[in-house]
Protein backbone atom coordinates (compact mmCIF):
# COMPACT_ATOMS: atom_id res chain seq x y z
CA UNK A 1 0.00 0.00 0.00
CA UNK A 2 1.24 3.53 -0.93
CA UNK A 3 -0.06 7.00 -0.75
CA UNK A 4 -0.73 8.74 -3.91
CA UNK A 5 -2.33 12.16 -4.54
CA UNK A 6 -3.97 12.14 -1.36
CA UNK A 7 -5.13 8.13 -2.32
CA UNK A 8 -4.47 5.30 -0.90
CA UNK A 9 -3.48 2.86 -3.90
CA UNK A 10 -3.83 -0.89 -3.16
CA UNK A 11 -3.45 -4.15 -4.77
CA UNK A 12 -7.25 -5.85 -5.38
CA UNK A 13 -7.60 -9.95 -5.57
CA UNK A 14 -7.46 -10.08 -9.24
CA UNK A 15 -3.91 -8.42 -8.76
CA UNK A 16 -4.84 -5.31 -10.24
CA UNK A 17 -5.20 -1.65 -8.49
CA UNK A 18 -8.12 -0.51 -6.74
CA UNK A 19 -8.32 3.02 -5.60
CA UNK A 20 -9.64 3.80 -2.28
CA UNK A 21 -10.53 7.51 -1.33
CA UNK A 22 -8.95 8.14 1.82
CA UNK A 23 -7.68 11.84 1.83
CA UNK A 24 -5.41 12.62 4.73
CA UNK A 25 -6.49 16.13 6.62
CA UNK A 26 -3.63 18.58 6.87
CA UNK A 27 -3.85 17.59 10.82
CA UNK A 28 -2.99 14.30 10.21
CA UNK A 29 0.28 14.80 8.18
CA UNK A 30 1.51 17.51 10.63
CA UNK A 31 1.09 14.86 13.50
CA UNK A 32 4.07 12.48 12.29
CA UNK A 33 6.33 15.77 11.32
CA UNK A 34 5.96 16.96 14.73
CA UNK A 35 6.30 13.62 16.61
CA UNK A 36 9.73 13.10 14.21
CA UNK A 37 10.82 17.12 14.99
CA UNK A 38 10.08 16.26 19.41
CA UNK A 39 11.93 13.13 18.77
CA UNK A 40 14.79 13.81 16.64
CA UNK A 41 15.42 17.52 17.30
CA UNK A 42 14.10 19.32 19.94
CA UNK A 43 16.19 18.87 22.56
CA UNK A 44 19.03 16.95 21.03
CA UNK A 45 19.68 20.13 18.60
CA UNK A 46 17.70 22.85 19.54
CA UNK A 47 15.80 23.79 22.30
CA UNK A 48 16.52 23.36 25.92
CA UNK A 49 19.39 22.55 27.32
CA UNK A 50 21.25 23.19 24.07
CA UNK A 51 23.22 26.15 23.18
CA UNK A 52 21.59 28.38 20.16
CA UNK A 53 23.38 27.46 16.98
CA UNK A 54 24.03 31.75 16.55
CA UNK A 55 26.39 30.82 19.76
CA UNK A 56 28.13 27.98 19.32
CA UNK A 57 31.33 28.12 18.21
CA UNK A 58 31.96 24.35 17.35
CA UNK A 59 29.22 25.38 14.21
CA UNK A 60 29.94 28.78 13.01
CA UNK A 61 33.49 29.66 14.36
CA UNK A 62 34.10 33.22 15.45
CA UNK A 63 30.93 34.47 14.29
CA UNK A 64 29.43 32.64 17.76
CA UNK A 65 27.82 35.28 20.02
CA UNK A 66 28.84 34.65 23.83
CA UNK A 67 25.26 33.52 25.20
CA UNK A 68 25.86 35.86 27.96
CA UNK A 69 25.24 39.12 26.14
CA UNK A 70 21.84 37.88 25.52
CA UNK A 71 21.08 38.76 29.29
CA UNK A 72 19.32 41.80 30.52
CA UNK A 73 19.34 43.97 27.87
CA UNK A 74 21.50 43.27 24.76
CA UNK A 75 23.69 45.92 23.43
CA UNK A 76 23.55 46.72 19.83
CA UNK A 77 26.54 45.47 18.84
CA UNK A 78 26.10 42.19 20.04
CA UNK A 79 22.25 42.68 18.43
CA UNK A 80 24.61 44.01 15.51
CA UNK A 81 26.16 40.87 14.97
CA UNK A 82 23.68 38.56 15.64
CA UNK A 83 21.72 40.14 12.64
CA UNK A 84 24.62 40.08 10.17
CA UNK A 85 25.73 36.27 11.06
CA UNK A 86 21.89 35.27 10.75
CA UNK A 87 21.72 37.44 7.11
CA UNK A 88 24.64 35.32 5.61
CA UNK A 89 22.25 32.55 5.13
CA UNK A 90 20.03 33.85 2.67
CA UNK A 91 19.61 31.85 -0.25
CA UNK A 92 22.23 29.27 1.31
CA UNK A 93 21.48 25.75 2.18
CA UNK A 94 22.66 26.40 5.99
CA UNK A 95 25.60 23.60 5.47
CA UNK A 96 27.37 25.91 3.27
CA UNK A 97 27.22 28.79 5.31
CA UNK A 98 28.58 27.32 8.28
CA UNK A 99 31.61 25.78 6.48
CA UNK A 100 32.07 29.39 5.39
CA UNK A 101 31.80 30.91 8.84
CA UNK A 102 33.76 28.41 10.27
CA UNK A 103 36.43 28.72 7.95
CA UNK A 104 36.86 32.67 8.37
CA UNK A 105 39.29 34.11 11.09
CA UNK A 106 38.69 36.34 13.72
CA UNK A 107 39.77 39.54 12.29
CA UNK A 108 37.64 38.36 8.92
CA UNK A 109 34.55 37.70 11.31
CA UNK A 110 34.61 40.93 13.10
CA UNK A 111 35.28 42.74 9.87
CA UNK A 112 31.58 41.40 8.76
CA UNK A 113 30.20 41.82 12.09
CA UNK A 114 31.69 44.45 14.35
CA UNK A 115 29.51 47.83 14.49
CA UNK A 116 31.76 49.70 15.64
CA UNK A 117 34.90 48.58 13.26
CA UNK A 118 32.61 49.07 10.26
CA UNK A 119 32.02 52.51 11.61
CA UNK A 120 35.28 53.50 12.03
CA UNK A 121 36.39 51.92 8.32
CA UNK A 122 32.63 54.35 7.08
CA UNK A 123 34.06 57.47 8.67
CA UNK A 124 37.67 56.80 7.50
CA UNK A 125 37.04 56.51 4.09
CA UNK A 126 36.40 59.31 1.81
CA UNK A 127 33.59 58.02 -0.55
CA UNK A 128 30.75 59.99 -0.24
CA UNK A 129 28.29 56.79 -1.24
CA UNK A 130 29.14 56.24 2.60
CA UNK A 131 27.51 59.14 4.34
CA UNK A 132 24.02 58.60 4.05
CA UNK A 133 22.15 55.75 4.82
CA UNK A 134 18.78 56.59 2.07
CA UNK A 135 21.07 57.37 -0.96
CA UNK A 136 23.58 54.85 -0.45
CA UNK A 137 22.37 51.72 -1.74
CA UNK A 138 21.60 53.78 -5.07
CA UNK A 139 24.96 55.56 -4.89
CA UNK A 140 27.52 52.83 -4.66
CA UNK A 141 27.71 51.24 -7.71
CA UNK A 142 30.24 48.42 -6.20
CA UNK A 143 30.12 45.25 -8.28
CA UNK A 144 31.92 41.59 -8.83
CA UNK A 145 33.96 40.73 -12.25
CA UNK A 146 36.06 37.00 -12.63
CA UNK A 147 35.62 36.98 -8.66
CA UNK A 148 37.09 40.32 -7.94
CA UNK A 149 35.11 43.19 -6.27
CA UNK A 150 35.51 46.84 -7.20
CA UNK A 151 33.24 50.12 -8.43
CA UNK A 152 33.18 52.96 -10.40
CA UNK A 153 33.57 55.40 -8.17
CA UNK A 154 36.76 54.71 -6.51
CA UNK A 155 38.38 52.03 -8.59
CA UNK A 156 41.39 50.08 -6.37
CA UNK A 157 40.90 51.98 -3.32
CA UNK A 158 39.69 49.55 0.03
CA UNK A 159 36.38 49.91 1.17
CA UNK A 160 34.23 48.08 4.07
CA UNK A 161 31.82 47.56 1.16
CA UNK A 162 34.43 46.03 -0.96
CA UNK A 163 35.75 43.78 1.71
CA UNK A 164 32.29 42.78 2.97
CA UNK A 165 31.50 41.57 -0.67
CA UNK A 166 35.16 39.57 -0.88
CA UNK A 167 34.27 37.75 2.12
CA UNK A 168 30.85 36.80 1.65
CA UNK A 169 31.74 35.63 -1.75
CA UNK A 170 28.32 35.74 -2.93
CA UNK A 171 26.78 39.01 -5.56
CA UNK A 172 29.03 42.05 -5.71
CA UNK A 173 26.96 44.36 -3.74
CA UNK A 174 26.25 41.72 -1.12
CA UNK A 175 28.81 43.76 0.99
CA UNK A 176 26.19 46.79 1.05
CA UNK A 177 24.06 44.95 3.74
CA UNK A 178 26.41 45.28 6.58
CA UNK A 179 26.85 48.81 5.85
CA UNK A 180 23.68 49.60 5.29
CA UNK A 181 22.70 48.16 8.35
CA UNK A 182 25.65 50.06 10.32
CA UNK A 183 24.32 53.38 8.70
CA UNK A 184 20.81 53.24 9.10
CA UNK A 185 21.20 52.14 13.25
CA UNK A 186 23.84 55.07 13.21
CA UNK A 187 20.72 57.38 11.67
CA UNK A 188 18.28 56.12 13.34
CA UNK A 189 18.81 54.12 16.13
CA UNK A 190 18.16 50.87 14.24
CA UNK A 191 19.11 48.63 17.57
CA UNK A 192 19.17 50.91 20.04
CA UNK A 193 16.72 54.05 21.06
CA UNK A 194 14.05 53.02 17.83
CA UNK A 195 14.57 49.56 19.11
CA UNK A 196 14.10 50.33 22.74
CA UNK A 197 10.73 52.70 22.00
CA UNK A 198 9.02 49.70 20.01
CA UNK A 199 9.42 46.92 22.82
CA UNK A 200 8.81 49.88 25.74
CA UNK A 201 5.67 51.04 23.54
CA UNK A 202 2.14 50.58 24.50
CA UNK A 203 1.29 48.26 21.12
CA UNK A 204 0.27 44.85 21.36
CA UNK A 205 3.28 41.68 20.85
CA UNK A 206 2.54 41.04 17.52
CA UNK A 207 2.26 45.47 16.37
CA UNK A 208 6.22 45.47 18.06
CA UNK A 209 7.27 42.47 15.94
CA UNK A 210 5.54 44.48 12.87
CA UNK A 211 7.41 47.26 13.82
CA UNK A 212 11.28 46.20 13.93
CA UNK A 213 10.60 43.58 10.74
CA UNK A 214 9.60 46.78 8.96
CA UNK A 215 12.67 48.75 10.21
CA UNK A 216 14.78 45.99 9.55
CA UNK A 217 13.86 45.11 5.87
CA UNK A 218 15.15 49.17 5.30
CA UNK A 219 18.86 47.16 5.31
CA UNK A 220 19.59 46.68 1.79
CA UNK A 221 18.80 43.01 1.08
CA UNK A 222 16.84 41.80 3.90
CA UNK A 223 13.65 41.17 3.63
CA UNK A 224 10.45 39.72 5.98
CA UNK A 225 12.35 36.32 6.15
CA UNK A 226 15.40 37.74 7.42
CA UNK A 227 13.84 40.22 9.71
CA UNK A 228 11.58 38.07 11.09
CA UNK A 229 14.14 35.16 11.92
CA UNK A 230 16.40 37.73 14.27
CA UNK A 231 13.57 39.22 15.47
CA UNK A 232 11.61 35.19 16.71
CA UNK A 233 14.90 34.07 18.03
CA UNK A 234 15.43 36.90 20.23
CA UNK A 235 11.77 36.46 21.52
CA UNK A 236 11.17 32.66 21.40
CA UNK A 237 11.61 30.99 24.90
CA UNK A 238 10.79 27.71 23.45
CA UNK A 239 13.78 27.45 20.72
CA UNK A 240 16.22 29.43 23.40
CA UNK A 241 15.27 29.15 27.06
CA UNK A 242 16.65 32.42 28.76
CA UNK A 243 18.17 33.34 26.30
CA UNK A 244 15.10 36.05 24.66
CA UNK A 245 15.49 38.81 26.02
CA UNK A 246 13.12 40.78 23.69
CA UNK A 247 9.63 38.07 25.20
CA UNK A 248 7.49 38.76 26.74
CA UNK A 249 7.70 42.19 24.99
CA UNK A 250 7.16 40.18 21.84
CA UNK A 251 6.17 37.02 21.64
CA UNK A 252 8.28 34.99 19.13
CA UNK A 253 5.96 31.55 19.46
CA UNK A 254 3.33 33.28 16.74
CA UNK A 255 6.09 34.20 14.81
CA UNK A 256 7.22 32.98 11.28
CA UNK A 257 9.92 32.20 9.53
CA UNK A 258 9.09 30.79 5.96
CA UNK A 259 12.63 29.61 3.95
CA UNK A 260 12.66 27.75 0.86
CA UNK A 261 11.88 24.17 2.83
CA UNK A 262 8.83 25.63 4.78
CA UNK A 263 7.04 27.65 2.10
CA UNK A 264 7.30 23.90 -0.25
CA UNK A 265 6.02 22.22 2.83
CA UNK A 266 3.17 24.71 2.68
CA UNK A 267 2.25 24.71 -0.98
CA UNK A 268 2.62 20.50 -0.74
CA UNK A 269 -0.63 20.42 2.13
CA UNK A 270 -2.20 23.48 0.95
CA UNK A 271 -2.32 23.20 -2.87
CA UNK A 272 -3.94 25.70 -4.75
CA UNK A 273 -5.87 26.71 -1.69
CA UNK A 274 -3.55 29.58 -0.46
CA UNK A 275 -1.12 32.65 -2.18
CA UNK A 276 2.54 32.17 -2.80
CA UNK A 277 3.07 35.42 -0.85
CA UNK A 278 4.82 35.34 2.47
CA UNK A 279 1.79 36.88 4.23
CA UNK A 280 -0.55 34.33 2.99
CA UNK A 281 1.73 31.30 3.50
CA UNK A 282 2.30 32.30 7.27
CA UNK A 283 -1.53 33.00 8.02
CA UNK A 284 -2.25 29.82 6.51
CA UNK A 285 0.64 27.95 9.28
CA UNK A 286 -1.07 30.16 11.71
CA UNK A 287 -4.52 28.51 11.00
CA UNK A 288 -3.37 25.35 11.26
CA UNK A 289 -0.87 25.63 14.74
CA UNK A 290 -4.00 26.68 16.28
CA UNK A 291 -5.31 23.08 15.53
CA UNK A 292 -3.02 21.13 17.54
CA UNK A 293 -1.96 21.14 20.99
CA UNK A 294 2.05 20.61 20.60
CA UNK A 295 1.66 19.99 24.20
CA UNK A 296 0.54 16.64 23.05
CA UNK A 297 4.24 16.18 21.48
CA UNK A 298 6.70 18.21 24.62
CA UNK A 299 4.96 19.73 27.85
CA UNK A 300 8.33 22.00 27.45
CA UNK A 301 6.77 24.57 24.78
CA UNK A 302 3.54 26.22 24.56
CA UNK A 303 0.34 24.73 23.22
CA UNK A 304 0.22 27.29 20.47
CA UNK A 305 3.02 28.23 18.78
CA UNK A 306 3.15 28.23 14.83
CA UNK A 307 6.80 29.24 15.40
CA UNK A 308 7.64 25.56 16.60
CA UNK A 309 5.29 23.82 14.13
CA UNK A 310 6.85 25.70 11.71
CA UNK A 311 10.54 24.74 12.52
CA UNK A 312 9.24 21.20 12.59
CA UNK A 313 8.17 21.48 8.43
CA UNK A 314 11.63 23.51 8.43
CA UNK A 315 13.77 20.61 9.49
CA UNK A 316 11.66 17.49 8.15
CA UNK A 317 11.77 18.94 4.72
CA UNK A 318 15.98 20.07 5.07
CA UNK A 319 17.69 16.48 3.23
CA UNK A 320 21.25 18.72 4.06
CA UNK A 321 20.43 19.14 7.58
CA UNK A 322 18.98 15.88 8.00
CA UNK A 323 21.73 14.22 6.45
CA UNK A 324 24.17 16.70 8.72
CA UNK A 325 22.62 14.67 11.71
CA UNK A 326 22.73 11.51 10.76
CA UNK A 327 19.26 10.86 10.92
CA UNK A 328 18.22 7.47 10.43
CA UNK A 329 15.80 7.86 7.76
CA UNK A 330 18.67 8.48 4.59
CA UNK A 331 19.53 5.32 5.03
CA UNK A 332 15.79 3.37 4.88
CA UNK A 333 15.57 1.70 1.72
CA UNK A 334 11.84 0.70 2.31
CA UNK A 335 8.82 2.53 2.09
CA UNK A 336 7.61 4.71 5.28
CA UNK A 337 3.87 4.45 5.49
CA UNK A 338 3.79 5.38 9.48
CA UNK A 339 5.29 8.99 8.47
CA UNK A 340 4.86 11.74 5.89
CA UNK A 341 6.29 10.95 2.32
CA UNK A 342 4.77 13.83 0.43
CA UNK A 343 7.30 16.00 2.89
CA UNK A 344 9.84 13.74 3.27
CA UNK A 345 13.28 14.82 1.40
CA UNK A 346 14.02 10.44 1.49
CA UNK A 347 11.01 9.19 0.01
CA UNK A 348 11.02 7.66 -3.34
CA UNK A 349 8.92 8.70 -5.96
CA UNK A 350 6.73 6.02 -6.01
CA UNK A 351 5.82 6.79 -2.90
Amino acid sequence: MCYFDGEVKRESSTGGLAYIVAKSTIREQLDPVLNWYFHTVYGIFEGPGILPWYCDADRIGHFALDPSRLLGRPTASSLFKLFITMTMFQAFRDVVITHRQRAMTWDQARDLTSLLRILNKIDGHRCRALSDAETFPLVCDVYKSAGQVDCHRHPGQECPVKQASQLLRRMGDMGKLPVSAALLHRQEGLLALQLQRILESPDQPAQRANHIIANLTKVFRVGTKLAMMWTSALSTPSLAPGLTPFFPAIQGDELVVIDTNVSQSISILAGTRIGLTYQAQAHWLQRQARKVDLRAFDSRVASYSPRMVQQALYWFRSKSNRLAIADPCRGKSSKCLTCCPRLCPFAKNEI
